[in-house]
């Protein structure tokens, strides 16, 4: 029997369509930012990075540059959270790691053990919603421009510079920065921007037999299992809101789990726009 599709279903879909969508489309692409009229609400995220599965959006007007992405699947936001996201800003379009906005604090490689208990909170949290989700949320990082580093907190501009990090209605994890186009220094009109996560570290006791039939029972609990919330009183888990085994069963064998101990890590080629209206 037919039923209406709720928010939630909706961005599901709307996320599975731009993932096709990426496929199909050069890496090395030169991305367009959209101009962004003052005072006016971004636009929709119009890219996607399906390691990830990030959805993402570029814009600017004529002081900064607004760069936003969410994402709803599990260990991609665990990944933000435990293990911080560094945003790399190049006004060569060089991809060169010089300036960033390092928020959360960044860490190269975090114990398997914190994705567990991020795991068994999220699972409490996600229960209670928006507002409970968000105390989740490291409340400091790093920002590294011009040789200089200092302090930034989430939501408090810091030379200009802005980050945001919050849950919205769909327990979708949504990140927000303004970056002044004076602290970017472009050359020109192309820019790069890099995301980089930290990965888990994962021991080779953490792994089920890579030998063993992991569709019978009695094959025990595996780290992948345990961290994304699948212990004996939960059999589905989240690898996205609505239960997938996917994490559990990569985890199983070393050839999958680099999904874990993996960074994730992209760069995007920026075109940046000119205003289409005369200003009188």
């Amino acid at each position: 029997m037919p039923r209406n599709l709720n928010l939630y279903d909706m961005k599901k879909i709307m996320t599975l369509l731009i993932g096709i969508v990426a496929l199909n489309a050069c890496s090395n692409k030169l991305y367009e930012s959209n101009w962004k009229e003052q005072d006016a609400k971004s636009s929709a995220f119009r890219f996607y990075h399906t390691d990830s599965r990030i959805r993402y959006n570029i814009e600017n007007d004529e002081k900064n540059v607004y760069f936003s992405f969410d994402v709803m699947d599990q260990l991609t936001v665990q990944k933000i959270l435990t293990t911080g996201l560094r945003l790399f800003v190049d006004g060569t379009g060089k991809n060169k790691q010089k300036d960033e906005l390092q928020f959360p604090i960044y860490s190269d490689k975090v114990p398997i053990s914190e994705l567990q208990e991020y795991g068994d909170r999220y699972d409490q949290s996600i229960q209670l919603g928006k507002s409970t989700l968000d105390q989740m949320i490291p409340s400091d990082g790093y920002l590294k421009f011009g040789g200089e580093t200092v302090q930034i907190f989430n939501r408090m501009p810091m030379k200009g510079i802005t980050v945001t990090l919050e849950f919205d209605s769909t327990r979708s994890l949504v990140y927000r920065a303004i970056i002044p186009l004076e602290a970017i220094k472009a050359e020109g009109d192309v820019i790069s921007l890099g995301v980089e996560t930290g990965g888990y570290e994962i021991r080779q006791e953490e792994f089920a037999n890579p030998q063993s039939d992991v569709t019978q029972q009695n094959q025990g609990v595996s780290a992948g299992d345990r961290a994304m919330g699948r212990g004996v009183n939960d059999p589905n888990g989240l690898n996205t809101p609505g239960g997938s085994t996917a994490a559990g069963l990569a985890m199983r064998n070393t050839s999958s789990a680099n999904k874990f101990a993996d960074p994730i890590r992209f760069w995007v080629k920026v075109k940046l726009s000119k205003s289409s209206s005369l200003v009188p």
